[in-house]
Parts: C-alpha cells; structure tokens; sequence
C-alpha cells in the first residue's frame, strides 16, 4: 500500500478557498456508515461484488449520464467504500447578468461552490445564508451518486444501509500523482488486508 493521498487528507475534507465546480480532476472516497460491508468481499484478492455492490458500480459509471461536462477515470467498488476518480471538464455557464443559467441565481452571492457554501448575508444573525452546493460541483455529483444508490438498498433489502455522512476527496495536481492514484485505486483489492476500512483491522469489532 504505497500510496494513499487520502490518508495525508484526513484533517482538511475540503480545501478551503477552492472551488469545486472548478474543472480538474479529483480523488474521491465515499465510506458506507460504521464501515459495514454491504457491497461485497474480497476473495483471492478479487472484489466479488454483492446486488448491492453491483448497483453501486454502475450508479457510478452513470455519472457522466447525469451531469454535463463530467467524466471519469479510475474506480473500484470495495467492500465498504468506493474510490474513483471524477473529471470535471466545463463550469457552469454564467449568463450577461452573472447569473448561474442552471439555478438562476445571482452568482455574486456565491462564496464557495461545495457543500460549504453560503449566500446573502443575514444581517440579523451576522452570517451568511446557508445555499445549496452548485449544479455541476464535486458535492452535488458525489451527493447526487449516494443518493441514487441509498435509494435502490431501501427498497431492495437493505433496509439498514447508509452511508458515511461526507466523503474525503483529493485535487490531483499532475501527471506523476494521477499515475499513483490510479495503482492505488487498482491495487485496493489486493491491500485489502491492510487497509485501515477492512473491519477486520478494528481490534474492538474484530473480537
């Protein structure tokens, strides 16, 4: 296990500042609650992927299906949690008014495009307004996937399936990182033994 942008991200889920409906390309971890392994196992080194498994992978590959100017790359559906890489191409089109086409609102009262974001400013609290996260961004994409899936467990049997309330994500910067990433990503099944989500590496829940 050479690599792992995720474990050197842990404390900052999300980079202040930057703006995720930016176009780049972005490393994402989606972790099922309680680490509970409802999409599979791991046998011979190989991910043998439950229905619920299955629904995830191509929820997954569907992405681009739902969301303009959005691709992938690399992804794997592990027991509890998925890794993939998600490319954002094009930002969302602004009109003469600077006003976001998708949502018609005034861009202007956008500080952060992530699930961070705020709006107008309340002067009777002194805050800013909570907004939803904008079309397009990483966390109406990621958002959008979980919700598709928890959609198909409730109603397929997996009553008690939900996941990890955010997901950890990683702005790849160049060639050489998204090279490592990727044989991470391929490579998780193999590590599975040593991976820090493998419940069977929790002293208190393997006893």
């Amino acid at each position: 296990m050479s690599y792992d942008p995720l474990r050197h991200h842990r404390r900052s889920i999300r980079l202040s500042g930057w703006d995720y409906a930016h176009p780049g390309w972005y490393y994402v971890t989606i972790l099922v609650k309680d680490r509970e392994c409802h999409f599979g196992h791991v046998v011979n080194d190989t991910m043998e992927l439950s229905a619920l498994g299955l629904v995830a992978d191509a929820c997954w590959r569907q992405i681009p299906l739902h969301h303009v100017g959005v691709g992938l790359d690399e992804h794997i559906v592990m027991p509890n949690h998925v890794h993939g890489i998600v490319i954002i191409n094009e930002k969302q089109h602004m009109d003469v008014n600077g006003r976001d086409v998708q949502l018609n609102v005034p861009t202007g009262k956008i500080i952060a495009l992530n699930a961070t974001s705020t709006g107008e400013y309340d002067k009777r609290r002194g805050t800013n307004k909570p907004m939803s996260p904008v079309k397009g961004s990483l966390s109406v994409i990621i958002r959008t996937f979980k919700a598709a899936v928890t959609t198909w467990a409730h109603g397929n049997g997996y009553g008690d399936f939900a996941w990890q309330g955010r997901f950890h994500d990683h702005i790849i910067r160049n060639e050489e990182e998204l090279h490592r990433i990727r044989e991470y990503i391929r490579n998780n099944p193999l590590d599975w033994a040593l991976d820090n989500e493998n419940p069977e590496n929790d002293p208190i829940r393997s006893k």
